[in-house]
């Protein structure tokens, strides 16, 4: 094709033909423009395939961070719900007078003392910022909800941190302080077993153990910890319930999105 163009033009330069050669010359720059122009242009879709394909890998990773989440928000609400329960029946509890009250009540405080940490499942959002590719994101709905997820896992993480500080000073501090403690565990055969052994009713003795649950349940550090613990706890798994509606909303711009495939 080259030879044959170069061909035309030596011809005309033979023949004196050059207004002809010039709008030939014309002509031929013209249809290189216009041959760049569409391989740029091919070029351009075939990275925009690229791209868009890279964006739906991500977001159908996004999807599956947000239901492994939501299924662990069910479960952290259920648990925050049942902790200020807890709590709460403790603050009314009853005087303590059998052993069945004493394995109640070391049932409750368990309950209530059992921490556990909120984990985000993120990696997918994480991956996105640390390799610098949250642009092959395009849409800007999922993009916002993305970085204001962000921000409710750090709320989520600053109220776990203020309640572990109250725990521990309030609840933790005081009851390991003011008298026994997991007194209906028995620890030999807990460590021979390798899991949580309870005593036989029989071996609990009520009359030294009593008194000092007692005092405990009238401490009024130990009560105001409770208090705290049942108002974190509410606050708290209220979030969770403003994390499940954000993350159901994020997933729907997703599957709107992925629509347009």
């Amino acid at each position: 094709m080259i030879k044959f163009f170069r061909k035309i033009r030596q011809n005309m330069i033979k023949e004196n033909r050059v207004s002809k050669y010039m709008l030939y010359a014309i002509g031929e720059i013209v249809l290189v423009v216009i041959g760049i122009l569409i391989a740029l242009q091919i070029n351009n879709a075939n990275e925009d395939r690229k791209a868009r394909k890279q964006e739906v890998k991500y977001l159908k990773n996004l999807q599956i961070d947000i239901q492994t989440e939501l299924k662990n928000n069910d479960t952290i609400i259920a648990f925050r719900a049942n902790k200020s329960k807890v709590g709460a029946r403790m603050l009314e509890f009853k005087k303590l007078e059998t052993v069945q009250d004493i394995f109640e009540l070391e049932g409750a405080i368990q309950t209530v003392f059992w921490w556990t940490t909120f984990i985000p499942t993120n990696n997918t959002y994480k991956e996105l910022l640390s390799s610098g590719n949250l642009n092959f994101i395009k849409n800007d709905s999922i993009k916002d909800y993305l970085m204001e997820l962000d921000k409710k896992y750090v709320q989520i993480e600053n109220a776990e941190h203020h309640m572990r500080m109250e725990y521990e000073k309030y609840l933790y501090d005081t009851s390991i302080l003011n008298g026994d403690i997991l007194n209906v565990m028995d620890f030999q055969l807990s460590a021979e077993k390798g899991e949580i052994t309870l005593k036989d009713p029989s071996q609990i003795p009520i009359d030294a153990i009593i008194p000092q649950y007692q005092g405990l349940l009238t401490n009024k550090t130990f009560i105001n910890g409770l208090k705290l613990s049942i108002m974190n706890n509410v606050f708290i798994k209220n979030f969770h319930i403003e994390l499940t509606a954000h993350l159901e909303k994020l997933n729907q711009f997703i599957v709107d999105d992925l629509k347009s495939i």
